[in-house]
Order: structure tokens, then sequence, then C-alpha cells
């Protein structure tokens, strides 16, 4: 990993950090997308230190807004006109239904549309590199999921366990429709589950309930975060992986995953749907 150049999104904490600081630690030079300065701040010495002082540089954008990914990416690529890795970790849950500023649902909003801009819109980039690779951090909540397409603009029941499922098929539609797409290019893109991961998304944009019954759940059945960062890690860095894509894994090893995930016809729906609500040009 030495000298590349590793783009990652929420690594201000949790197993998004955690796969930073390793990377950090393999040589790569680490640049991330962060909501909030001071935060950013901390992670940044964090991420030079394991570095052993090389230079980290973070961007400060909402990825529940398109605008702002929009933004960001603008100075992105006059950066970095090569990006070795991009790895799409951000997530988030609320607890009730509320949409974006673009009118989309904000799970799926911050958890799939977040990724497919962002993706998208860095495609030339990482296509620049001698070989590109794209890591979607999905969750094993995949299995549960069910699409509904209209319910990423409007209230269809909406229940956080089921919205936070849906996101994370969403996630693996979108790295198995990717895949093909970029078939040829040099470019990987795969996607993951870290385990139940000893973080803060269950707390966060959610009621004292939700959190409570979060903390409940994670105390007798979590991992740790250096645990969880391990296949980001992996599938990132290691060349037993080079020349896979289009795949999910978990524990470092490619695992099963919701038949739904590799219905192309839905493959193509989401990304149809995904590209009506959110264009890329």
């Amino acid at each position: 990993m030495k000298g590349k150049v590793v783009l990652i999104t929420g690594a201000t904490a949790g197993i998004g950090l955690e796969t930073a600081k390793v990377l950090a630690e393999k040589g790569a030079r680490i640049y991330f997308i962060a909501r909030d300065a001071a935060k950013a701040e901390l992670a940044k010495d964090i991420i030079v230190q394991a570095g052993k002082g090389r230079s980290s540089k973070y961007y400060i954008a909402d990825l529940s807004s398109q605008q702002s990914i929009r933004n960001v990416v603008s100075r992105i690529r006059e950066d970095l006109p090569v990006i070795d890795v991009l790895i799409n970790n951000a997530g988030a849950v609320y607890d009730r239904f509320t949409l974006s500023e673009d009118n989309i649902e904000m799970t799926i909003a911050t958890n799939h549309f977040a990724y497919f801009l962002l993706t998208n819109l860095l495609l030339e980039n990482i296509k620049a590199a001698p070989a590109g690779r794209i890591v979607n951090v999905s969750s094993g909540s995949n299995k549960m999921g069910k699409v509904d397409l209209e319910s990423f603009t409007s209230d269809r029941g909406y229940q956080i366990l089921k919205a936070y499922a849906q996101s994370k098929l969403v996630n693996i539609l979108f790295t198995n429709y990717l895949a093909r797409q970029l078939a040829g290019t040099g470019v990987t893109v795969n996607c993951l589950h870290p385990g139940r991961v000893r973080t803060d998304i269950g707390k966060k944009n959610t009621g004292w309930l939700s959190s409570l019954a979060w903390s409940l759940f994670l105390k007798y059945s979590s991992v740790s975060v250096e645990k969880g960062a391990m296949t980001s890690v992996y599938l990132a860095s290691s060349p037993e992986v080079a020349n896979i894509t289009g795949e999910y894994f978990a524990k470092e090893k490619i695992a099963p995953y919701n038949p739904l995930a590799k219905n192309e016809r839905l493959q193509k729906a989401v990304w149809d749907m995904s590209l009506e609500l959110c264009p890329v040009d």
C-alpha cells in the first residue's frame, strides 16, 4: 500500500477510523470525508501518527446532500487525479421517516445515494489508477432486506430496522451492477459485512429507546472495531483479491448474501431509480 491514495468516508470514528489507521500503517496516503471539522482534526492527528508522520487531509461534506457531495468532489478531483482505493464506509440510521434536502428518505440517502453519487463522480479518477478498487461497506442485515423503490421518497410504513436492512441490500445490488459495468476496466468493486461492531451508529439520529436497545444489543453480541475493520482493510490492500470483483465478503472470505441482490432486473431497477433521483452528469 506504500504511496497508494485511499479516500474513505466516515473515518472520524468506528471502523472507518480504524480502517484508515491500519492502511496508514501500511504506507497508504489517507484522505477522508467527514461532517464535523473538530472530529476530523482529531481523526487526522490519529491517522498521521499511525502513518509515522505521513500527511493526511480531510474534506467536509454532508453525505446526505447531493449538492454537498458535488461540491466536495470538485475539490477532490483537483487534489487527487488518481485514486487507488475508494472506501464507501459512512452510514447512518434514523428511527423515524425523514426526508433529505433532495426529498429522499434519510437512511437510503446516506447509506446508498452517497455511495452511488460519490463513486460515479470519481470513477475517472479511480480508473486512472493502475488497479483501482472500490470497497462498499454493507451489513449482514442485507439478508433481512427487501426493496421498495417507492419508499426511497415516501413513507411506506417506515420502520428503522426495515429501512436499514433495505439500504444494506441496496449496497450489494449497487456493487453487483457496478462490477458488471466496470468489467474490463481494471477496476474492482466489492462489498462486505464488518460484523456487529461496537460503534455508535445505532445511537445517532435515534430516540432514547432505540439508543438503549442498541447499547444492550452490542453489550451481548458484538466485535471490536479492530476486528470490524479487518475485511475493509483486506479488500483495500490484499493481493489475494486483486482480480476479484462483484463479491460480498465477511471475515475476509466470500460469503453468502440475500439472493435478491443477484437479481439483475432488480439491480437495474435500483440503478435506474438512483439515476432518476440522483443524476451523475
